[in-house]
């Protein structure tokens, strides 16, 4: 057994071999364009690819409708121009799902523990979704149907999390920026119009139909810092993670001038910038 183990530490320090992360969640349906950025490569996502823990999925302005099934049973449909990153550990929690905007709808078994974060936003964070529920955020604006069954909203203030509140199943939840929420026992007719036709419907899991094919996402064109640029300038507890990330592609001239024309939005790549004004000044007496 020792031996196994000392070969693949040997085998990793070899340099071209790369072990795969264990997958968090499959594509199971792409109806439009969609894309997945992977540490600093970009992607066309494809039904049948792995997603992995920190992946980056963006669906398309005109794309149609994008679903993910998760390994724990969790199942999240993804509306048009919709940006999310699985598992990132945000603080002190490791949510399934980061929502940075967009519209999800979400299946959550029963087996999911009820004291895990399932879904972070910007604006709030949900936990004990005894079923299914649609979120949207986009701005200043947040709304939550919980479709069927109970849910915990813990809303979050300057990215700070208050006292949570339980909403019943079909309860619609509506906030802007920092206001108070209202809670009616229906969603709005402009909600419903704003989500797409297929999560109006339940459709039937596909994950089974993926066992044993493991499809290569497409590699696609370098990202651009209009990609990068939303999680870039993202809450604070995230922006350090991308500058770990992507710090090899702030050497592309386009993407440091970005970085730089905006760097009263992300101050933590200063230091990466421009190290030279980090660098120990020397002493005095050795500047002659």
């Amino acid at each position: 057994m020792w031996k196994l183990a000392l070969r693949a530490l040997a085998l990793a320090a070899l340099p071209g071999v790369v072990f795969a992360a264990s997958p968090v969640a499959t594509v199971t349906i792409v109806d439009g364009d969609a894309a997945l950025l992977r540490d600093t490569a970009a992607f066309g996502l494809a039904e049948g690819v792995r997603l992995q823990k920190d992946d980056i999925v963006h669906t398309g302005a005109k794309g149609r409708f994008v679903r993910l099934e998760f390994a724990n049973g969790i199942v999240a449909d993804l509306a048009p121009d919709t940006r999310l990153m699985l598992s990132p550990k945000a603080g002190k929690s490791t949510p399934q799902i980061y929502l940075l905007t967009g519209a999800v709808k979400l299946t959550v078994p029963s087996t999911f523990p009820a004291g895990d974060t399932v879904l972070a936003a910007p604006s709030l964070e949900l936990s004990a979704v005894a079923k299914g529920v649609v979120l949207s955020t986009s701005g200043e604006q947040t709304a939550l149907f919980t479709e069927s069954g109970a849910a915990t909203v813990v809303e979050r203030q300057d990215f700070k999390p208050q006292q949570p509140l339980t909403l019943k199943a079909g309860q619609f939840y509506a906030r802007t920026g920092n206001a108070k929420a209202q809670v009616t026992g229906r969603p709005t007719g402009a909600f419903i119009q704003s989500l797409p036709k297929a999560f109006l419907d339940t459709l039937p899991a596909r994950l089974d139909m993926f066992k044993g094919r493991d499809t290569a996402p497409k590699p696609a064109a370098e990202p651009s810092y209009a990609d990068l640029q939303p999680w870039i300038d993202a809450e604070p507890v995230l922006r350090p993670l991308f500058v770990t990330r992507w710090r090899t592609l702030a050497k592309r001239p386009d993407i440091r001038a970005g970085l730089v024309a905006d760097m009263a939005a992300h101050p933590e790549w200063d230091r990466t910038l421009f190290p030279e004004k980090y660098r120990p000044k020397p002493p005095a007496s050795a500047v002659r």
